[in-house]
């Protein structure tokens, strides 16, 4: 019967802390008396706490099936918050769920004074499930302008593995997607710039080799996209006429920074944006159903006559499923 893998973590570092150089997972195996394919879990679980174990893959310096704590140096620092700027950070993280130990810890001694039962004032039951140290890998691998090897599930469900330069995390809605460079799209001649959701990652693996400087804009990136979806081609005119029903609702979100809006004399809204035509902006204009006529480009209204078409057809003759039995 071997030992629960979660109480031998402080012996795995401690062991790595004493052996600057590393060890092999084989000696490691018998010092803390374990099978060695926990110690590659041992290894995960420090990953997850932000103690990056290093192994041949990110040190090529390393022996095969070595492995070595990365050297750094801890900062500490003493700094003094308002309490409007605590309420702030509390309301801020209250209601992410999934968060790492390290930063548990950091946060308890913050909010002290506040018990973790305390209600917070904001709460999102949409929260995305990653796997366990994907988030502290991406963060790294975004700061050291590291090239990754990725795995990833795309939105048909095909698996696809290639080299990614990891630029940045953007969220939006209740989703986090890393922006980068797929080095199979430069490698075709198309454009690299791809997002990444990150809980459709599978796999991510942190190279030894590194990507120049890529002088990318998050901001201005993130303004050019509508949503989600990356539309295809270069930005156009999109104009859409919404009913007075729906008129005020577009009036007081702003959705994009080239929004316009013009009313018209039966209390109607002619919405217009410049975008390129994306599979969101289709969801956008069919979700308001009949109280929104696209007026241009003639393509994006044939897209959302043929969504709304499609939906049509799927819900005329439902089937009746019943239970065997």
């Amino acid at each position: 019967m071997f030992p629960k893998m979660e109480s031998r973590l402080p012996d795995f570092i401690r062991l790595l802390l004493e052996h600057p150089g590393g060890l092999s997972v084989r000696e490691l195996a018998a010092r803390l008396g374990v099978q060695r394919q926990s110690v590659y879990r041992l290894r995960e679980k420090a990953q997850a706490q932000g103690v990056w174990v290093l192994t041949r893959g990110e040190d090529p310096s390393l022996p095969r099936g070595w492995m070595r704590l990365e050297s750094h140096q801890d900062l500490q620092g003493v700094f003094r918050l308002t309490r409007e700027e605590l309420e702030a950070l509390w309301v801020a993280v209250a209601w992410v769920d999934r968060l790492t130990p390290r930063v548990r810890k950091a946060l308890g001694r913050l909010f002290w004074g506040k018990g973790t039962r305390e209600q917070p004032l904001l709460y999102s039951p949409l929260v995305d499930q990653y796997p366990e140290g994907l988030f502290e890998r991406v963060v790294r691998a975004i700061r050291e302008r590291r090239i990754c090897e990725v795995a990833y599930r795309n939105a048909r469900g095909e698996e696809k593995r290639y080299f990614f330069d990891p630029y940045a995390l953007i969220a939006r809605d209740p989703h986090l997607y890393l922006v980068g460079a797929n080095h199979n799209r430069r490698q075709a001649g198309y454009d690299p710039l791809v997002e990444l959701r990150l809980d459709q990652v599978l796999e991510f693996r942190l190279t030894p080799r590194r990507f120049p400087d890529p002088r990318f804009d998050v901001r201005a990136y993130a303004q050019s996209r509508f949503r989600v979806f990356a539309g295809e081609g270069a930005p156009m005119r999109v104009r859409v006429r919404f009913s007075p029903e729906k008129a005020g609702f577009i009036r007081r979100t702003r959705r994009h920074p080239t929004q316009r809006v013009e009313d018209l004399p039966d209390g109607g809204v002619v919405w217009q944006v410049e975008v390129p035509l994306s599979e969101d902006l289709v969801h956008f204009i069919v979700g308001y159903g009949p109280h929104a006529q696209v007026l241009e480009p003639e393509e994006l209204r044939q897209r959302v006559v043929a969504w709304a078409q499609g939906a049509v057809e799927a819900n005329r003759s439902p089937e009746v499923v019943t239970s065997p039995g």
